[in-house]
């Protein structure tokens, strides 16, 4: 839904009027083709899941919140939740850090049989 919500705003910011229901019928036939032609050319995804997963989702779960809290109220350096913010931020990263290393590793043993177009 974030991605049809994104391309609707898009629309209404440039048209400056309301999405009739063709466009977005259009919208969400256009990404579910996109994400099937993805899925048929790119068989091999899972494989990489982790290590996109720790490279992306890990920092912007985990850490970006942390410091993005610190960043917009300037809390004192010695106040409570700062630290508890930086060290949240910090374990995220280093969950990140390890996530990615545990994929390389994985990637590195088992290795990846890219097969364009040939699930």
């Amino acid at each position: 839904m974030p991605v049809f919500d994104n391309l609707e705003l898009s629309y209404v910011s440039i048209k400056k009027q309301r999405c009739p229901r063709w466009v977005r019928t259009c919208f969400r036939l256009l990404f579910g083709g996109l994400t099937l032609f993805l899925s048929v050319a790119f068989p091999f995804l899972p494989a990489l899941s982790a290590l996109i997963g720790g490279l992306t989702l890990g920092p912007i779960t985990y850490a970006y919140p942390c410091f993005m809290w610190i960043a917009i109220k300037k809390p004192p350096r010695t106040a409570l939740l700062w630290v508890f913010n930086v060290v949240l931020g910090s374990l995220g990263m280093i969950l990140s850090a390890l996530l990615v290393a545990a994929a390389l590793w994985t990637l590195a043993d088992k290795g990846l049989n890219a097969n364009f177009f040939n699930p």
